[in-house]
């Protein structure tokens, strides 16, 4: 898109009144009505046309929340009598500039009613303080939907508004500037300095209201700011706006000069309605129960609570796992604890053009092309390198990232996105002086590559003898070629090269300079082209504009670390075709398995609304699951020797991805289980052959609970499959006296790999699986890119089409989902309720050979190569789901694990903040 075709596109939307009907017909007229003041070529029209239809089909599906029950509605009925000036301004905003559609600003605004009557009505004569959680997707537009609450609570009479940003000051000054333009209206630098009013923003729709902002763009909260105040908060008309970074000294200073200079003296409270929205909830605000800053700014947000006698917090987050999980040790103290969400608990739902974890690592994704894989980094920075370790040399992936970048931005000018800004994202050490040493062999390959692309770009073929083009050339036809419409063939994109790379700069981004070396709004007007290099800057609720391709070699397995690292999900319109992500098989396989996690957990709050349940049952729910173990209690887990906490199965489905290295025991696991089907056959269990049945794998059904005993007894799972403890399994069955493990089927998996062979005594093709190999476990890890040894469609076993039928349709009723053909994740068939059979999936598998045309060669290579030729027997992996079923009590037991079996498990950073980061 040029300017003239932007100009265009946002005169037109400005011209669509909400709700309203819109035609072909009507859209093909306003384009040329306005192409007369901004030309437009037939091409042009067209591409503009096709992108207005984009913008105008998004969608946004309204959120779904559990809730304390002896809360009362208030908001709807209040709607009739409250002025809606600031929601109307902001809406309007949205609308005309931010150029959203009707139904995304619709469910916008739904979604923040149902919000606002989950807080309390400021107007009440009642005390209260009420505690909610905001869960949304990383860069999905949460912003967006926290200044649409901030908005609606001024208009219903909320008249302080504290918003709690990251703990860097970038983030904060990014965050103050979106307010300003969002619900202030006014430059708050400009208003804090006695300027000239400089409008901005909702300012320039309706300018006879605004906010009052004591903090601004340049400055924090201090006590000089405060002191310009001129009397009490009470004197001032307007809602005051408070935008501070977490901060131990910021807000005790806060605190204190509220209390001191706003407080009633009777009481010591203040008496104006106060909303308080903690953004990046999870980061710095849990009680982690140490004398360290994250324990003082939890003390400090507490004090601001209680000072007002009226006061809502509601956290926001996209990794709400510390807020549920507050202490895996002690059921109690999580209902205790004082920022626990025990008020609401809302998932919102991202619009439907939002670049996800869903739709980038789950196996039908729209956007798993973006992935490519950077494995040999490992060979010049591993993962666990130190502090003073140096990069002396480009990793070939890397290379190839930093030509796609290049290659990115031709494509984008040619496109008409001239004036944009790019980022590139190179995350690979969390150490501030490797950092610079990676910033400066990029920053030497990039300025080696603009002086030979401005000398040669123009020469056409004879440049190919030129080490630069011929390696872009080699990106373009590997990564780029195939892409599916791209306009422009290597030709054309060769003459744009020197234009579109040569502003390129390299800079590093971290706490110490961050603000000024991540600062587009000083290239507003050409766009800043940047390779971003940083760790911990970069991953916590930072926007990093245009971010085009991002290469990430981190080793990190907390699953809140890990989704704020994803700076790339968010927005890529216009130019998602050409996004990439370069990172580990490793980071891959972990990304997709916390993707379903985190699926699954905005899936349950829907499921606990149908079901009337309140917020403790949901965090008592989810923590209940084994993976809590992965999210919870980093600061404990550090120096804690043993960790015990309840683990319900109900509902869940149970794997082994992690199979012993020792070829003896994978021998005596498949020699154990072809007794075990010799053994089911001699006793008179025969194949089932029903043509009712859903699954048409090996199957049989009604085994009495004593088989699976004895069978799983004799299995030997390793440690690392932490929620297949095969003791503590064996008594959950044995001990349960409810019924519902009485009887068992039994499914045997049947793969793609040719020939069929004769395995465990039935005609069967082996299931293929690629591995990866864990030494210092001496472990293979079952992967692929789901990180799961498991199929989806097998946990239909012993199911009848009937059956299958009713649980899909439920699902697609709940969740909105239409007729189309969708695989649901397995554990959808054990928790719906309907009464089945427990399922033990025998999967005997093959392990995968490598491919020979890898890019990247592993360090393990040969070693996985002797290990495809060394291992006689199939390897048998196992899983088992457990029903949840309507009217049982769930199954539960205390899970035990020590630190060092924990730490093997994830292979944690040591440490988990940014060496040496100056977080001002």
């Amino acid at each position: 898109m040029n300017d003239n075709q932007n100009n265009v596109i946002s005169h037109v939307m400005m011209q669509i009144e909400p709700n309203s009907v819109i035609s072909e017909e009507m859209i093909a007229n306003l384009v040329n009505i306005f192409a007369l003041v901004n030309p437009l070529s037939d091409d042009e029209k067209i591409e503009t046309i096709s992108a207005l239809h984009s913008k105008l089909a998004i969608r946004m599906d309204r959120g779904s929340y559990v809730k304390e029950k002896d809360h009362v509605t208030w908001y709807y009925t209040a709607k009739r009598n409250l002025p809606t000036v600031y929601w109307d301004r902001y809406r309007t905003y949205l609308f005309k500039y931010a150029n959203l559609n009707s139904d995304v600003i619709d469910s916008l605004d739904s979604s923040t009613d149902e919000m606002m009557d989950l807080l309390c009505d400021p107007r009440s004569e009642f005390h209260f303080q009420r505690k909610g959680l905001v869960i949304g997707d990383v860069q999905s537009g949460k912003t967006a939907t926290y200044t649409a609450l901030i908005n609606k609570a001024a208009d219903a009479g909320y008249r302080i508004i504290i918003l709690l940003t990251g703990t860097i000051e970038k983030l904060r000054r990014q965050t103050q500037g979106r307010l300003d333009e969002g619900f202030i209206g006014l430059d708050s630098t400009a208003f804090n300095r006695d300027k000239d009013t400089v409008l901005v923003g909702v300012g320039n729709i309706n300018p006879s209201i605004s906010g009052w902002a004591v903090t601004s763009t340049s400055s924090d909260f201090n006590t000089s700011t405060g002191s310009k105040l001129s009397g009490k908060l009470s004197g001032i008309n307007d809602p005051v706006l408070f935008v501070l970074k977490k901060n131990s000294s910021v807000l005790s200073k806060l605190e204190q000069w509220l209390r001191l200079y706003n407080a009633n003296p009777a009481d010591k409270k203040i008496h104006l309605p106060m909303l308080l929205i903690d953004d990046e909830a999870d980061n710095a605000s849990v009680n982690t129960k140490n004398e360290d800053s994250p324990t003082t700014i939890n003390a400090n947000i507490r004090k601001l609570l209680k000072l007002f006698v009226k006061s809502n917090y509601v956290g926001f987050t996209a990794t709400p796992f510390a807020n549920i999980f507050i202490d895996p040790e002690s059921n109690q103290e999580m209902l205790d604890d004082d920022l626990f969400p025990k008020d609401f608990i809302y998932a919102l739902e991202p619009p439907t053009n939002y670049v996800g974890a869903r739709s980038m690592f789950s196996e039908d994704g729209k956007y798993t092309f973006m992935l490519k894989e950077n494995d040999d980094c490992e060979y010049y920075l591993p993962f666990n390198h130190k502090k003073d370790d140096v990069l002396n040399k480009i990793p070939g992936s890397m290379k190839e990232a930093i030509a796609s970048f290049f290659i990115g931005n031709a494509i984008r000018d040619l496109r008409g996105h001239n004036n944009k800004h790019r980022t590139m994202l190179i995350n690979v050490s969390r150490f501030i002086d490797v950092q610079e040493s990676i910033s400066k062999v990029v920053d030497s390959f990039v300025r080696e590559c603009q002086r030979e692309v401005k000398n040669y770009h123009l020469i056409g073929e004879e440049a190919m003898q030129y080490d630069t083009f011929t390696f872009m050339k080699h990106v373009f036809d590997k990564h780029f070629a195939s892409i599916p419409k791209l306009e422009y063939n290597w030709e054309t994109i060769q003459r744009s090269l020197h234009e579109a790379i040569a502003s390129i700069v390299v800079r590093t981004v971290n706490g110490g300079n961050a603000s000024k070396n991540l600062n587009y709004d000083e290239c507003e007007e050409d766009g800043l082209r940047l390779i971003a290099i940083g760790g911990y800057s970069l991953s916590r609720g930072l926007t990093l504009e245009g971010l085009l391709i991002s290469y990430f070699y981190r080793n990190s397995k907390m699953y809140d670390t890990l989704m704020q690292m994803g700076r790339w999900f968010g927005y890529r319109d216009g130019y998602s075709d050409i996004c990439q992500v370069w990172m580990s098989e490793t980071a891959i396989d972990w990304y997709s398995y916390i993707s379903v996690a985190s699926d699954e957990l905005r899936r349950e709050v829907r499921r606990m609304q149908a079901d009337n349940r309140t917020p403790m049952d949901f965090g008592l729910c989810v923590r209940s699951d084994i993976n809590a173990l992965l999210v919870t209690a980093r600061n404990k887990m550090k120096t804690a020797t043993n960790h015990t906490m309840a683990v319900s199965l109900n509902g869940k489905v149970v794997e082994t991805p992690f199979i012993h290295l020792d070829k003896e025991i994978v021998a005596l696991n498949y020699s154990l289980t072809e007794s075990f089907i010799s053994l089911l056959k001699n006793d008179g269990y025969d194949i089932a052959t029903d043509d009712s049945l859903e699954l048409k794998n090996n199957q049989i059904l009604n085994l009495p609970k004593a088989y699976i005993i004895d069978y799983l007894s004799a299995y030997r799972s390793h440690y690392l499959n932490m929620d297949f403890k095969v003791s503590d399994l064996v008594g959950i069955i044995n001990d349960n006296v409810n019924g519902t493990l009485d009887n068992w089927d039994v499914v045997i998996a049947n793969g793609n790999a040719d020939p069929a062979e004769r395995i465990l005594g039935v005609d069967i093709k082996l299931v293929e699986r690629k591995f990866g190999i864990r030494e210092e476990a001496k472990a293979l890890q079952l992967s692929g890119k789901k990180s799961r040894l498991g199929s989806p469609n097998l946990a239909k076993g012993g199911l009848t089409h009937s059956i299958v039928k009713e649980i899909e349709d439920a699902e697609k009723k709940l969740f909105k989902i239409g007729d189309e053909k969708k695989t649901f994740a397995q554990e959808l068939y054990f928790r719906s309720g309907i009464r089945r059979n427990p399922l033990l999936v025998i999967y005997p598998v093959k392990l995968k050979p490598l491919s020979k045309n890898a890019d990247n060669v592993d360090k393990h290579d040969d070693i996985k190569a002797k290990i495809v030729n060394e291992y006689k027997t199939p390897i048998i992996g196992l899983s088992i789901g457990f029903p949840q079923i309507h009217g049982f009590e769930s199954e539960v037991y205390q899970y035990k694990i020590n630190l060092i079996k924990y730490r093997e498990l994830i292979e944690m950073d040591h440490g988990y903040e940014e060496e040496d980061e100056i977080l001002n």
